[in-house]
């Protein structure tokens, strides 16, 4: 990887102590609204010091003192010297209560310089939002997306969410649409059919085939090699920043941080 991409490495806090020592930001997955407008913290994240707030908003339902709230939030920003705040919508769409936290906090994150990255479904709610883009696609080519992205939101404004794709399509897909496997089904497939994989340089993502009763299938996944890549485009692409994600990638953790590879 080249550039100067800032990698951000979201983890839950059973994990922060593996990837602290990555090079990477660690972004604490630590933080959600609960009952009564309180900010809650895992118990297990006491002692975390610098790096991002994850805060998951997917239950929340409003009804209460939005500015304490906020002001909770900034606090501990503040106490765990956190640089900024990643919002989790959770859904496909964002409801209106999380619209309404979202805009007040972008203001007050902006005030306290506290960088605020937001999913696509909040990137109206504040002028210095930092939008997550997904570097998972199924057609078209990678660097298209990151194209049609810094044409949409500018380059200063962009975050590229490089997951981790292990992927099943039942050909024909006609909805673009695919059953994500968990790390034992797709150990199974390998297993059962030994398949033969290519490299797609326009997805930036590992596929092989395979046939069952059901049909013929298609798998896109990923690698460390392939994730390098995806990481090499965001970068060469001058987009500040980029996410991995934590323990999705352990296996493969210290393979896409290796400093001899290409």
């Amino acid at each position: 990887m080249s550039g100067t991409t800032k990698i951000i490495i979201a983890a839950p806090p059973e994990f922060e102590r593996v990837v602290a020592n990555s090079g990477g930001i660690v972004a604490h997955m630590s933080y959600r609204i609960g009952h009564g407008f309180r900010l809650y913290r895992s118990q297990r994240a006491s002692g975390i010091h610098g790096g991002l707030m994850v805060l998951d908003t997917d239950g929340f339902t409003g009804g209460g003192p939005l500015a304490s709230l906020i002001a909770d939030i900034i606090s501990e920003c503040g106490r765990r010297a956190f640089t900024g705040i990643i919002i989790n919508a959770g859904a496909s769409s964002a409801s209106p209560t999380q619209i309404s936290l979202s805009a007040a906090l972008a203001k007050e994150a902006a005030k306290h310089d506290l960088a605020y990255f937001v999913p696509e479904t909040l990137s109206e709610t504040g002028d210095r939002t930092i939008v997550r883009i997904s570097a998972a696609i199924s057609g078209g080519t990678l660097n298209r997306r990151l194209a049609d992205a810094i044409e949409k939101y500018g380059v200063d404004r962009l975050a590229i969410e490089t997951e981790r794709v292990r992927v099943d399509f039942t050909l024909p897909a006609m909805t673009g649409v695919g059953r994500e496997l968990s790390n034992a089904e797709f150990r199974v497939l390998i297993d059962r059919y030994d398949p033969k994989s290519f490299f797609s340089p326009e997805l930036m993502v590992n596929y092989f085939t395979y046939h069952n009763e059901h049909g013929t299938h298609f798998v896109l996944h990923d690698n460390a090699e392939s994730l390098r890549r995806k990481l090499t485009a965001v970068s060469d692409a001058e987009i500040e920043h980029a996410f991995l994600f934590y323990p999705r990638v352990a296996d493969i953790f210290g393979e896409i941080f290796a400093t001899d590879n290409p």
